[in-house]
């Protein structure tokens, strides 16, 4: 049995082993398959958690600053041992446009320092399973001049890096061996169809650094205003789409210092619609104040409520892993 980190945002870590977990991949079959296969599954929902990092900004042994770009702008640090604990989020689950919390599911991660997971548990804490791994990425907000940067990793790991892509030598000694991700602005490219006006943000430098159309409804609440299309040729926004953990890290950042949750337990998101304003946050780091980070687990809700997790059991990961693809490449997650 373990107790596991939850609620609005201000439980940390808990320090407990975990078994084996799932993960996804770029195979695919169709929905009407995976109804048929697996009954009692919510086909058409995720589930997901919102840590913030607690960063230790001190310069290192040896440096007189933290470390900076080449504009001077401070960044996240690259070593592992920078990230000292993680504010822990309720798990959410999505479902059909609507979040709620996921009764039964927790945040689990062993210690700072090696991978997390979200487990299900029963009602004597024991894990009963563990849903299949969609996409984790972190997303810092640094400064007016450096507004969002994003890394398809978690960064907690010392696995993202501003330049390198050689061998983590800075990563925690069981990740050494993989390689950097990199850090990068958001960037975005044509959802859907083209001249649709979606704006599809990515973790990769796919694109453009700045959104597909002009005068998008989201921003500057969501997306920064350095961000806006200020082509005279630009077509209207229509909606933003992309990388589902991105999309809840923005909105994540509309909650207070550790509570990125508050923002879904108060239905800021829902139908597609972003209820939380027009204005940005007034919770991103202001001048002089250190970046903020927010780390994003998204996993299949492919367990079946009272059965053993087991492939046998499971929604097939061919399945869910296009089904969540789809919705993010094919669906228009905030409108406007």
């Amino acid at each position: 049995m373990f107790g596991s980190g939850h609620g609005s945002g201000h439980t940390r870590h808990n320090g407990h082993s975990h078994g084996n977990h799932h993960h996804g991949s770029k195979s695919s079959k169709s929905k009407s398959q995976g109804a048929a296969l697996v009954s009692g599954v919510n086909l058409y929902s995720f589930l997901f958690v919102i840590n913030e990092f607690v960063v230790n900004y001190e310069p290192l042994e040896g440096q007189d600053r933290p470390l900076r770009d080449p504009w001077l702008n401070i960044i996240p640090p690259q070593d592992a041992a920078a990230y000292t604990d993680e504010l822990v989020g309720t798990v959410f689950r999505y479902q059909n446009g609507h979040v709620s919390p996921a009764q039964g599911y927790f945040w689990h991660r062993p210690a700072m320092g090696h991978k997390g997971y979200i487990v299900r548990l029963d009602p004597d804490g024991s894990v009963t399973g563990y849903p299949g791994e969609y996409k984790a990425q972190t997303v810092f907000a640094c400064s007016s001049l450096l507004p969002m940067i994003v890394t398809n990793s978690d960064a907690s790991l010392g696995s993202a890096s501003m330049w390198q892509t050689q061998a983590c030598a800075a990563c925690s000694p069981q990740y050494q061996n993989q390689e950097y991700t990199r850090w990068w602005h958001l960037h975005f490219t044509q959802g859907d169809s083209q001249g649709s006006g979606i704006s599809s943000v990515n973790s990769v430098a796919s694109g453009c650094p700045y959104v597909v159309g002009k005068d998008a409804a989201w921003i500057p609440s969501l997306v920064p205003s350095a961000y806006r299309n200020t082509s005279v040729n630009a077509v209207p926004s229509t909606g933003l789409s992309g990388d589902l953990p991105i999309i809840l890290a923005l909105m994540g950042f509309h909650g207070a210092l550790g509570r990125a949750s508050d923002v879904f337990h108060h239905q800021k998101w829902s139908m597609g619609r972003w209820n939380g304003g027009g204005r940005a946050s007034s919770y991103l780091p202001r001048s002089g104040e250190s970046p903020r980070g927010l780390f994003v687990q998204v996993c299949a809700d492919n367990l079946v409520e009272g059965l053993q997790d087991c492939e046998e059991n499971n929604l097939p990961e061919a399945v869910w892993n296009q089904m969540l693809r789809e919705l993010e490449c094919c669906t228009i997650l905030v409108q406007g």
